[in-house]
């Protein structure tokens, strides 16, 4: 069955970036690190081009759209991003080929390096004067600020939406032949989430940091409460939503029908 040579493909997937994890941990965690630089540096276009167009009726769908080229990067490059780890792990972890032991451990080095990643390019864009030059009503500040004085069942609920899409994104794409279309898949599931205003946690690492660097009104601990929760979010979206039921619905041909 085509659909359950794609779980397969995913579980090996994640038993492959666990390989990596323990036999060379350095170069596993600097694939981390540039997946939060790629995704932060696109996530500073993003609101730009939000704030830019603020005035134009269709510019939200146009920087919702620009989005999806930093999961595309990431993707193109075996970049190592921990939102699609978590559906990649869970999915190997049902599967029996990882352990859900270490399936959190290589999460938190991925988060780590994810993290580090949005710090730098948040600090590179500060010693550019790019956060400097911005207007306090920056649609990044605002947007920052948003985030952080939401509920937190709110930001918990957005999370798990986020990943949901994200995940889908990653798992359709990998039916996808031609990077064309892998390209066309990323991009426009990905809109989804940024068009809704979800809460994908290492965008916001990216949008917290520079808010921070800048002139932005919010708080670190502010910020950590979103991320706490938002990250929450993000695990149960991308195992529960999609990642178990990926393996689920597309059992082994040895698994006894229920």
């Amino acid at each position: 069955m085509i659909d359950r040579s794609l779980v397969e493909k995913a579980a090996d997937s994640g038993v492959r970036k666990l390989t990596l994890l323990q036999t060379d941990p350095g170069r596993y965690l600097i694939r981390s690190i540039l997946a939060g630089m790629y995704l932060s540096i696109t996530v500073f276009v993003y609101w730009s081009i939000l704030h830019n167009l603020h005035d134009f009726a269709p510019g939200r769908v146009i920087a919702s759209a620009f989005f999806g080229v930093g999961l595309t990067i990431i993707v193109f490059t075996n970049a190592e991003l921990f939102t699609s780890n978590n559906m990649y792990l869970a999915v190997s972890s049902a599967e029996g080929k990882t352990g859900w032991g270490q399936t959190t451990l290589l999460w938190a080095t991925c988060y780590l390096g994810n993290l580090v990643g949005a710090l730098i390019v948040a600090s590179l864009l500060y010693g550019a004067g790019s956060l400097n030059d911005l207007p306090l009503d920056h649609a990044l500040y605002a947007g920052a600020a948003h985030k952080v004085h939401q509920t937190a069942l709110v930001i918990f609920i957005k999370g798990i939406l986020a990943n949901w899409v994200v995940c889908l994104a990653v798992r359709v794409a990998l039916r996808c032949k031609e990077d064309i279309a892998k390209i066309l898949i990323l991009i426009l599931v990905v809109f989804i989430f940024l068009y809704l205003g979800f809460e994908h946690s290492i965008a916001n690492m990216g949008s917290f940091s520079m808010s921070l660097l800048g002139h932005g009104q919010i708080t670190p601990s502010e910020a950590l409460y979103n991320l706490v929760f938002s990250t929450l979010g993000n695990i149960v979206g991308g195992v529960v939503f999609v990642g178990l039921p990926f393996a689920y619905i597309n059992p082994s041909e040895n698994t006894p029908p229920q």
